[in-house]
Order: structure tokens, then sequence, then C-alpha cells
């Protein structure tokens, strides 16, 4: 792969990831309350059921697509090339999505830090598929 493409995936990664995330803020809820205290017990980390997983890449994709379509600056042609490349990400990102990630995605439309970090890597992923 030469550098100029290499180049050009890196910056259309990075391009879907601030889109994402700069859409998302301000959609939360109500900043001044404080979340409740955790009780100190052990206990196993929650499954993502298959539900929340189909649930997430729903929701994915559409904001995905979306922020794609508010942006003058996208390097898609079409829909269909871009419904592809995000739900390529989708799928990525829900292998390894927390259940916490997906309930605080699906209930605050915020993304978590680990959320950034894996769209950013699928991304990358998607997009060199995708070429």
């Amino acid at each position: 792969m030469n550098s100029k493409a290499f180049c050009n995936r890196t910056k259309t990664a990075t391009l879907i990831t601030v889109i994402l995330i700069g859409g998302m803020s301000g959609c939360g809820g109500d900043k001044g309350k404080e979340a409740p205290k955790a009780a100190k017990t052990e206990h196993k980390p929650a499954v993502v059921t298959e539900s929340d997983h189909q649930k997430f890449e729903k929701k994915y994709i559409e904001k995905c697509v979306t922020s794609q379509h508010k942006d003058l600056s996208s390097d898609f042609r079409n829909d269909q090339e871009l419904t592809k490349v995000c739900t390529c990400m989708a799928t990525e990102i829900s292998k390894r999505i927390s259940k916490a990630d997906a309930v605080h995605f699906l209930q605050k439309n915020e993304f978590p830090f680990d959320l950034v970090m894996m769209t950013n890597s699928a991304a990358n992923i998607c997009l060199a598929k995708n070429k």
C-alpha cells in the first residue's frame, strides 16, 4: 500500500470518529446529577446479550450514516458504500463492546472512552476492507 492511500484511509477513519463523537456531544442527560455510588460487592461482568448487540449495531449504523450525510467533506460517494462501511464498523465494535458501554451508548447517546477507541480501530479495519 502506498503512503498516499494509507494517509487518505487514516484521514477518513479519523474524520468518521470525530464526526460521530462530535455529533454526540451535548446529547447527554442532566450533568448536575451524580451517579449513585455502586455497592462494593464482587460480581461477574455483565454479558452483552444478542439483543443488546443488535440494538447497538442498529443505532450505531444510523448515527454513522447520519453523521456522514451531514459532513460536506465526506469521502463516500453513495449511500450503499457508506452503509457498508458503517455496518462493518458496528459489527467490529459489537464483537468487543462491554455491557456497560453498550448500555451507556444506547441509553445516554454518548460515546464512552472505550467506544471511541474501538471506533478508531473499526474505522481502520473497515476502510481497508472497503478499498
